[in-house]
């Protein structure tokens, strides 16, 4: 089998790119790949560069005129700065598409503004959802533009319309789309991760190297700090978890956002001595900030439906982990995570879920354990590499069918 898989690498600050480069050895076991990437982009990662051939996308159909892929492969965002290239292709080169944002008009709505493809971003919304999206559109061409409308409006159709087959990584977003089109060919895969070596990480001499007590107790949340990330929640809850723990501290890994001031709310919170904000973590750091917290919180609204790589990652670590009780993480148990709800309760339960972990060291360590093994039963990158496979070979069949 040969593919033309299209997905940003790293440098490129995207999850996907850290998820394609775990996933693409796995591939590579059972199929001849050629990666293309948007141009002007270096991939930096030396097993990348090794091991595959790697092109601007630019050059796709030379190499196909010589190569003659047998399907390609997409991996597909909401970053338009990592994925604007693979529109075009996804819309000529019918492939598969792994769909890891179920809602895409954020995207696609800013790269037809900027085009000024206003008919052609009427169409799509009409075809979509008939009279409401032609609505939608007039407005938005008259610069009337609501956040709250692309979330309701996904957009998904895009891509998953002109393709082969769509991956999923959620039961929840499978459901969505055959609810939309039945007719669909659609592939729910566990998102694969490869599971981190804990002999590898001393939480003792971590804690000592980033000069934290080896008694103080680190409730820590990773990624950009937004307030989709629920940090407003998070630290509200915190204030009222030190009364009682005082010399708690919230590690926030990650890099602030310029539209809001968090370190505002922390003052206004009074926790100026109680939060720690690292700032852009290189991945290494940032896993090992992982290793030596006590607690790790991933919390998310409004979102884009897409499985966490995070939240999987943090389970990985054998962490007891808290999470917003969303929809596209209804495939994960409450057995290996916290899910704390989206209405009024939502800080005291958090609050309850700090003391509840702090309290019983045995619940803490048994709920981490847990969840590493659910992480390996079933997240293991072999079995979605194999799935993987198995579904492109299909499509393949499919297609000569058809």
């Amino acid at each position: 089998m040969r593919l033309a898989f299209f997905s940003p690498l790293n440098p490129q600050k995207s999850g996907i790119s850290d998820y394609s480069e775990e996933l693409l050895p796995y591939l590579a076991r059972s199929a001849e790949i050629d990666i293309f990437i948007a141009e002007g982009i270096t991939p930096t990662t030396k097993a990348m560069v090794e091991n595959f051939a790697i092109y601007p996308f630019t050059q796709f159909d030379h190499c196909y005129q010589q190569k003659r892929y047998d399907l390609c492969l997409y991996q597909m965002g909401n970053n338009t700065a990592c994925h604007r290239y693979m529109d075009e292709l996804i819309q000529t080169h019918s492939g598969v598409v792994t769909l890891h944002d179920y809602v895409l008009h954020h995207f696609y709505a800013e790269m037809f503004a900027e085009a000024e493809r206003y008919d052609e971003y009427q169409r799509a919304l009409e075809a979509y959802y008939g009279q409401l999206g032609r609505k939608i559109a007039e407005r938005f061409r008259q610069g009337i533009r609501s956040d709250y409308v692309h979330y309701q409006l996904p957009f998904y159709q895009r891509v998953v319309n002109p393709s082969l087959g769509t991956i999923v990584h959620s039961s929840y977003v499978k459901t969505k789309l055959l609810q939309y089109n039945p007719t669909y060919r659609v592939a729910m895969i566990d998102m694969g991760i490869v599971p981190p070596d804990l002999d590898t990480y001393s939480f003792e001499e971590l804690r000592r190297k980033y000069h934290f007590p080896l008694d103080k107790f680190i409730i820590a949340s990773f990624g950009f700090i937004i307030e989709g990330k629920r940090i407003r929640e998070l630290l509200t809850a915190f204030a009222g978890f030190v009364k009682d723990v005082p010399d708690a501290l919230c590690l926030l890994v990650g890099n602030e956002a310029p539209f809001f001031d968090v370190r505002k709310l922390i003052h206004e919170l009074g926790l100026g001595d109680k939060v720690m904000i690292t700032g852009y973590t290189p991945y290494a750091e940032f896993l090992e900030y992982i290793a030596l917290s006590d607690v790790c919180v991933n919390l998310r609204y409004p979102t884009v439906r897409a499985t966490s790589a995070n939240i999987l990652k943090l389970m990985a670590f054998a962490k007891p982990v808290i999470t917003s009780d969303l929809c596209e993480l209804l495939d994960l148990p409450r057995t290996c995570c916290l899910k704390i709800p989206l209405d009024d309760t939502e800080e005291d339960k958090l609050l309850h879920a700090f003391q509840t972990l702090y309290t019983d060291r045995e619940y803490r360590t048994t709920l981490g354990k847990t969840a590493r093994t659910f992480i390996e039963t079933h997240h293991s990158m072999q079995q979605a590499a194999d799935k993987y496979i198995a579904f492109c070979s299909e499509m393949i069949g499919t297609n000569y069918r058809d």
